[in-house]
């Protein structure tokens, strides 16, 4: 079933892929006269922007910006559950804004699209909280793979960004499905089935001294991450001061504006950077850095970083002023453009004749990305899928390589999960959740109502209820029990009459039935220390899960795993002279309740091994005293008799 879904999943990400790169186009040839007029490179942006702002403000705000930061905060904090309306309303939103000129990429929105697709078809069956991640990542995979027909890089782009790692990719096989059916889907409808850059010009290392200059490049393409991780927090800041005064949809009006009068210098700003409109110059300023050959001069060189200034300057105004594109494809074409004057200043100044600059255009577009998204795998891969050459392995791995060894010595994260902590939101989870997967949230809850207080309670007395008991917060329910939010000593600062008022109304939650390691995730995702425990049908809270809670389930985890392992080795023991495991609980009429260890008469060839009581493992002597409900956990010849030491005395 996951894999069927794993395939709808990519198909009707491909065919959004298809609409949304048709959309641009569509847009573009409405908006652009032939030739452009200077006054269209200022106003058209402009009018764009406004009606991108409009979109974003009021109808799919989760596109604002992207959609790679959206996602992985789903994935975080509401186990991938996106909006149904976000397919088509971010298709619209994204077609709009890189059509009328916005500076960005569509494969930020398109990873939004798919896995909001993703989180539809989870809704089917309807599925569990890790079936649907596995799915939402399915659908970005799908929708990186139609967009740039990688099906590989999408695969290994959800896999490095949105589930941690392969070893944390449960569902690997449903990400592959997904992406060879999204992009399949999306060629068939596009009509093209050739790399998106053409770099067949017999690119390849020139000799090994070369790979020290690749080295260099790497380092350089830091410097390049750092523009765009810094320039990104300066931007989303400043427009964040001005959407307070003048509104969402004048701010990002603002920012095509200014993209605008970028362009009238440098056009290649405009939209992805390639099939630019009409205007005089070169339509597809990547594939003409990667036809760039020996013999250009310092001239090109400074183009090129003018180029790379301008292109990573609009990207983040339009990024950080909410417009619906995302920041993929700007450091793909930075890359390009570092490459190719980095190419050029080692030719003049090292008086090297055999530097072909279109390599190191290559090598620069993957080695910006992987330092700035820390993505390596993806990097590498991605870039033999979108020019199909493989004759720059050696030099593209050791560029990403040294890039990745500075941010990691800088202790950089992802620009993604970068932003997300900016929102509150820590990525991830730790290494050791698989015990807490065996023990249930209700299991090791708070029942006790002494942390949920009336919404109709007055301020005054909730503060005086802190005083007295010396605690930092408590749950807010209504009159039926059900939760209305969560207050805290910080909101006595805020203006209201009742604890109603003045508390947080979108709190993060769990259910009994939820497993602790998922309760746990939530937990650092925000770095709270307590959750309201509600139940999933009526929201009525059922009780409270607190870090001591964890604790104990942690216990309970490892008694539990250590049982398990007991199990697997049953097979082995079982014809090891006729013995073999028997687990039994105590009855509370059982004669072994209260009884010492050694006063129990047990049969022939038979040990007690261990106790679970509590969620703890008890070593068990002779001076132990069974209590009811232990789980007992012996090596025996004899089963029933065994068992019928539990049983209540008759």
């Amino acid at each position: 079933m996951m894999l069927a879904l794993g395939a709808l999943t990519g198909v009707a990400t491909g065919v959004l892929a298809w609409l949304l790169i048709t959309g641009v186009h569509l847009v573009t040839q409405f908006a652009w006269a032939d030739p452009v007029p200077a006054w269209q490179l200022v106003l058209v942006p402009t009018l764009g922007g406004l009606a991108v702002g409009v979109l974003t403000t009021y109808l799919v705000p989760e596109v604002a910006g992207g959609g790679v930061v959206t996602t992985m905060e789903s994935l975080a904090l509401r186990g991938g559950r996106l909006r149904r309306r976000t397919p088509f309303a971010a298709t619209v939103a994204t077609a709009l804004a890189l059509g009328t000129g916005s500076s960005g990429g569509r494969e930020g929105p398109i990873v939004l699209i798919g896995g909001a697709v993703g989180s539809a078809v989870g809704r089917i069956p309807p599925l569990d909280e890790e079936r649907n991640r596995s799915l939402v990542a399915a659908g970005a995979a799908a929708g990186i793979a139609a967009t740039f027909n990688a099906p590989i890089g999408g695969m290994l782009f959800a896999i490095e960004l949105l589930l941690g790692g392969i070893r944390r990719a449960g569902s690997l096989q449903v990400v592959v499905i997904a992406a060879v059916a999204g992009s399949v889907t999306a060629r068939q409808l596009v009509g093209e089935d050739l790399p998106l850059f053409d770099a067949s010009a017999n690119l390849g290392l020139r000799a090994p001294s070369e790979l020290l200059l690749y080295a260099g490049l790497g380092l350089a393409a830091v410097v390049v991450a750092v523009g765009f991780r810094r320039g990104e927090d300066l931007s989303r800041r400043a427009f964040t001061a001005v959407r307070q005064l003048i509104g969402g949809p004048l701010t990002v009006a603002l920012a095509g504006l200014v993209v605008g009068v970028i362009a009238l210098a440098v056009p290649e700003v405009l939209g992805e950077g390639s099939d630019l409109p009409a205007i005089d110059g070169e339509r597809d300023p990547i594939q003409a850095m990667l036809d760039v050959e020996l013999g250009v001069d310092w001239s090109v060189a400074a183009f090129l970083l003018v180029l790379l200034v301008g292109k990573l300057v609009a990207t983040l105004v339009s990024v950080g002023a909410g417009s619906a594109v995302g920041t993929f494809a700007p450091t793909l074409f930075t890359g390009a453009a570092l490459g190719g004057a980095f190419g050029i200043a080692a030719s003049r100044l090292l008086g090297i004749p055999a530097v072909d600059v279109g390599a190191y255009a290559l090598v620069g577009m993957a080695a910006v990305f992987a330092a700035t998204a820390r993505a390596p795998l993806t990097a590498v891969v991605i870039v033999f899928e979108l020019t199909g050459s493989y004759d720059l392995v050696l030099p593209l791995m050791l560029a990403v390589g040294i890039g990745m060894f500075a941010t990691e010595l800088a202790g950089w994260e992802s620009i993604y999960t970068h932003q997300l902590r900016r929102r509150g939101v820590i990525y991830g989870q730790p290494d050791d959740l698989d015990v807490l997967q065996t023990v249930t949230v209700g299991e090791v809850m708070h029942r006790e109502s002494d942390s949920t207080v009336p919404e109709s309670l007055p301020v005054e007395a909730f503060a005086e209820q802190l005083r007295r008991t010396g605690g930092h917060g408590a749950v807010v329910v209504g009159d039926d029990g059900h939760l209305v939010g969560v207050v805290t000593r910080s909101d006595l600062n805020h203006a209201g009459a009742t604890v109603g008022e003045i508390c947080t109304r979108q709190v993060l939650t769990a259910t009994p039935d939820d497993p602790v390691f998922r309760a746990v995730r939530r937990m650092a995702s925000r770095d709270v220390s307590r959750l309201p425990v509600i139940d999933h049908a009526t929201r009525r809270v059922v009780g409270e899960l607190r870090r001591s809670d964890v604790v104990r389930a942690y216990q309970r985890g490892i008694a539990r795993s250590l049982g398990s392992q007991q199990r697997r080795e049953v097979g082995k023991l079982r014809d090891l002279a006729g013995v073999r495991f028997v687990e039994l609980v105590v009855d509370a009429d059982s004669p072994l309740a209260g009884a010492r260890v050694s006063d129990v008469d047990w049969p022939a060839r038979t040990t007690l091994t261990s106790i679970r009581r509590s969620g703890e493992v008890v070593v068990p002597t002779g001076g132990t005293r069974i209590e009811a409900g232990d789980e007992l956990i012996t090596l025996t010849a004899d089963g029933d008799a065994v068992r019928s030491l539990a049983s209540p005395a008759e």
